[in-house]
């Protein structure tokens, strides 16, 4: 059963980090009507309000339908200092959804910078690999991508792939070590380092969109 959080100053604190993404384009603005929330196991709820530390299993941090964390397990630290900063680490199961983003991972570490959401950085199980998708405004398909680690940086927009890279626009495949990929545009770049030295392949499929009929000839329809 979800335990309310039993500090209600720290509770706006934390879970307004949570709700708040910025993105290097747009920046989300938190909304001071939309109800704030954190869910825990009751049975294993723990906290140091004085050092800052926070641990619990079952969590969910929601703010309106802005963003969404959720996972198995989290602990929190350095979360001394208004709580407007601080450094989460969550396993098992973790989804996080950001930005008309989302992420789906084994474990996770996101950083808030003055509630906000900073960095995220993820990591996929040894045989599942960690999972990115991203739904570009008006576009008409949703953009994805699997790796061994994604990396978001919300300064810069970003977010980065590594490690066995698989990535589609929902028509063409891209295979590679990593890539850069911006939540812009939808753009991205080979991001291989120095230790790197895979090619890029790209997979061209042909449109599977139906052609509209064609009106037939008049002449020829009878």
């Amino acid at each position: 059963m979800a335990r309310s959080f039993p500090d209600l100053t720290l509770a706006a604190g934390l879970l307004l980090a949570a709700g708040a993404v910025c993105a290097a384009q747009a920046r989300l603005t938190l909304d001071n009507q939309t109800p704030i929330q954190f869910e825990g196991g009751a049975a294993c709820f723990r906290a140091n309000f004085g050092a800052g530390t926070l641990e619990s299993c079952d969590v969910t941090l929601r703010q309106g339908t802005q963003a969404l964390i959720q996972a198995k397990n989290a602990t929190a630290r350095r979360l001394s200092e208004g709580y407007e900063d601080g450094e989460w680490q969550f396993s098992n199961g973790v989804h996080i959804e950001f930005d008309d983003a989302v992420l789906d991972a084994d474990s996770a570490t996101v950083l808030f910078a003055s509630n906000r959401i900073k960095e995220i950085h993820v990591k996929g199980a040894t045989t599942e690999p960690a999972r990115f998708s991203h739904q570009l405004k008006d576009a008409p398909r949703r953009n994805q991508g699997r790796a061994a680690t994604i990396d978001y940086d919300a300064a810069a927009g970003t977010v980065r792939l590594a490690g066995g890279t698989w990535y589609s626009d929902g028509r063409n495949e891209v295979n590679t070590a990593s890539l850069i990929y911006s939540m812009n545009d939808g753009s991205f770049s080979n991001a291989t380092g120095p230790n790197e030295s895979d090619r890029v392949r790209i997979t061209i499929r042909p449109d599977k969109r139906v052609p509209p009929p064609r009106t037939p000839d008049r002449a020829t329809s009878q």
